[in-house]
């Protein structure tokens, strides 16, 4: 069974290079077409109803990388009901999204199998949808884009949403220079996603730590209210060997996943007192730490990890993902872990 398809939904704004980018990345490793798909319009009843008919098998492998529940639809697009795969797997990006579970994931057979990154909920969504469903939590392209460099300018670097207290970048900055920290604000938005990520990840590779709050330190209109999540500000940055200061989610992907040393847990959201335990950490760090992160992040977060998972639940492999694992591999070998 050759794998044939990757589908990716577009989910429009800012925020989701680093998932468009896995879903390219993913792609490649399964030697699969990618298939973008617009998010800007909902799915019609007339295409609804076929794809709750039985489902016409011919060949090959679909994995659909849907950044909210609703993209799970993808598998309703014209392409995907025409190609009629053999193995349809789905990857749930906002898993914990659990009241938004589309119709189509609850159909029985709609999906060999689904992926969500959110480990305390594989239950829930198996109970919901009635599919075999596997932790497969968020990573980064930790070999081809990580960094364990041991030259870091930068003191801390902002990584995305905050709370009020550390939001207005001048006052930030002030108070940071007044504290004897070299400070970083936002990097340029650029609207081409292979270009912002390599920004952010180019900027956390300058800086010693970067600061980043859980959504409920730092709740917005558009996080999840209560359950709590791991994103690609905590594996990108350490992906590029710095060290996570703030308030980090309470949640199986902090807990699993990453290491002593990763975070700098700061007691709250007071800026001045955020600022000195980041002063005290910064005066005792060495690049030991950045070659540390960034050789466990080889092992732990990288995406061709996650590759992995899915082609041992799919029975899919191809030369691609081989020759990839092998030079993961080989990196983990060759890193330094103290």
């Amino acid at each position: 069974m050759a794998p044939t398809t990757v589908y990716y939904t577009d989910n429009g704004g800012r925020g989701w290079a680093t998932v468009e980018l896995q879903a390219v990345l993913m792609a490649r490793l399964f030697e699969a077409d990618l298939v973008r798909l617009d998010a800007s319009r909902g799915y019609s009843k007339v295409e609804l109803l076929p794809g709750l008919l039985p489902r016409r098998r011919r060949s090959g492998f679909a994995l659909v990388i849907a950044p909210a529940p609703a993209h799970l639809n993808a598998v309703l697009s014209r392409h995907a009901l025409l190609t009629a795969h053999d193995y349809v797997a789905g990857w749930v990006v906002d898993s914990f999204w659990t009241d938004r579970i589309p119709r189509i994931a609850r159909h029985r057979g709609a999906f060999d199998h689904l992926f969500v990154t959110d480990g305390e909920l594989v239950d829930h969504w198996a109970t919901s949808t009635g599919s075999p469903t596997t932790w497969l939590p968020f990573g980064s392209d930790v070999l081809d884009h990580g960094s364990a460099d041991p030259d870091r300018p930068v003191d801390v670097q902002r990584f995305g949403r905050m709370p009020p207290t550390w939001e207005d970048e001048a006052t930030v900055a002030l108070r940071a220079a007044a504290h004897g920290i070299r400070y970083a604000g936002r990097t340029p938005f650029s609207a081409d996603p292979v270009a912002n990520q390599r920004s952010l990840l180019r900027a956390a590779g300058r800086a010693a730590f970067t600061v980043a709050f859980s959504n409920a330190a730092a709740p917005a209109d558009y996080t999840h209210p209560t359950h709590e999540y791991l994103t690609g500000r905590w594996t990108d940055s350490l992906a590029a060997g710095a060290v996570v200061a703030g308030i980090p989610p309470t949640c199986q992907a902090t807990r699993e996943l990453l290491w002593d040393g990763a975070l700098l847990e700061l007691e709250g959201i007071d800026l001045e007192s955020g600022l000195a335990a980041i002063k005290a950490a910064r005066d005792s760090w060495t690049p030991v730490r950045a070659r540390h992160n960034h050789a466990l992040a080889l092992q732990r977060l990288d995406w061709r990890r996650r590759a992995q998972v899915i082609s041992q639940v799919s029975g899919v492999t191809t030369p691609t993902l081989v020759a990839e694992l092998s030079r993961l591999e080989a990196a983990i070998a060759t890193s330094s872990v103290p």
